[in-house]
């Protein structure tokens, strides 16, 4: 039976009482709730032995989750905790947090006695797919940081990247830069750039064209175009800002960076928290929820597997969150056959229009063109 999975935690940006680049505006109306404002109806009991943190300014969740969880990406568990929150970029002072949550502490190891006539051994699909092991009913990370921080943005408007790196500390010794060289970049206190700002860097990869079914030539590109697509790169830190100028130092580097790349403001991009569902399977039919494509894959590759990161194109708009699980498949090219499944994905981050995700499970081997189908 095939049913929608509740995702733990989804990968929203980063919530704040006052975040100046918040994607919403606050909620409405605000109300005088024992001494304190709020949009909310924050509860005023909590189980005996909560711990249960007052809202002051400044806090975010984030910064809550690295206080009391030791890891600010868990932040997405403190909101799930706390459901009278309806949009996590705002937290208001007075409101009361719960934070009665944990990491979940490793299992013990457990020497298994094999009895001698078993043999076992880690499986590995005909096309390449490392099956992954899954604790049921155990939520986990969907993938890792690296997988949202280090992979891709497909953008309408390059003009949203307001400045670049035009120089180096070393730029008489080096052609590339790495963690912990310094930079310059284009922007300074005239543009709103101050000590401490974050920025993504980002390199331009390629436009990137609708794939169209050809009676006669098959999967073929179309003249429509769906954005152009950036690959992060890396991370800066501005130390200082002059009046159109100012120096950085590459924090964090996903691959060489050069002079000319540009830069993104930077917001957290928590990885979902999921529980998996039942893993897809070659018969199951096609049950009625939206339907999209591969539409891109990292670096390009033309035969993917389990692990590989991919665009897909069904975002917000579809109706579709971070956390949830879809189902890889491809036309049968006999007439009238069931199609040929080919294994699973699921989505990491979703815009508007299309999804990042990465390949979880499948027998097969996958390529740009191949449906989805969300579980």
């Amino acid at each position: 039976m095939k049913v929608k999975i509740p995702v733990l935690a989804v990968a929203l940006l980063l919530p704040a009482i006052a975040f100046s680049q918040a994607v919403a505006p606050p909620p409405q109306p605000l109300h005088f709730v024992d001494g304190h404002w709020t949009p909310y109806d924050p509860p005023t009991d909590f189980p005996e032995g909560s711990t249960v943190h007052t809202v002051v300014r400044g806090d975010t969740l984030w910064d809550l989750a690295a206080t009391y969880l030791g890891d600010p990406y868990l932040w997405p568990q403190i909101w799930e905790r706390n459901p009278y929150i309806k949009d996590s970029h705002w937290i208001y002072p007075g409101d009361p947090i719960a934070i009665d949550v944990a990491v979940q502490e490793p299992p013990a190891e457990v020497e298994e006695v094999v009895p001698e006539e078993t043999v076992t051994s880690e499986y590995v699909a005909p096309g390449g797919f490392d099956e992954p092991a899954i604790d049921e009913g155990e939520p986990r990370p969907l993938g890792s940081s690296a997988d949202v921080y280090c992979f891709a943005d497909l953008v309408q408007d390059e003009s949203i990247y307001p400045f670049s790196i035009t120089s180096a500390e070393r730029i008489d010794f080096q052609d590339s830069f790495s963690e912990g060289d310094i930079v310059y970049i284009d922007g300074g206190i005239e543009q709103g750039v101050a000590a401490g700002d974050r920025f993504f860097v980002l390199t331009r990869i390629r436009e990137l064209k609708r794939l169209v079914d050809d009676p006669k030539l098959g999967k073929v590109y179309s003249n429509e175009s769906l954005g152009i697509v950036y690959s992060k790169i890396g991370q800066i830190k501005v130390l200082c800002a002059q009046e159109n100028s100012a120096i950085a130092e590459i924090t964090y580097a996903c691959d060489p960076i050069d002079v000319g790349n540009v830069l993104q403001p930077f917001r957290p991009i928590p990885v979902p928290l999921v529980i998996e569902p039942d893993p897809s399977d070659r018969c199951d039919l096609p049950n009625g929820e939206p339907i999209g494509r591969i539409i891109y894959t990292r670096d390009d590759q033309i035969e993917i597997g389990g692990g590989w990161l991919v665009f897909v194109d069904l975002g917000a708009a579809d109706g579709v969150y971070p956390g949830q699980f879809a189902t890889i498949y491809r036309d049968n090219p006999v007439k009238g056959m069931p199609r040929l499944v080919l294994g699973e994905l699921g989505l990491l981050t979703v815009e508007e229009h299309y999804s990042t995700a990465i390949l979880t499970r499948g027998w097969a081997s996958v390529y740009i063109g191949d449906w989805v189908e969300v579980k």
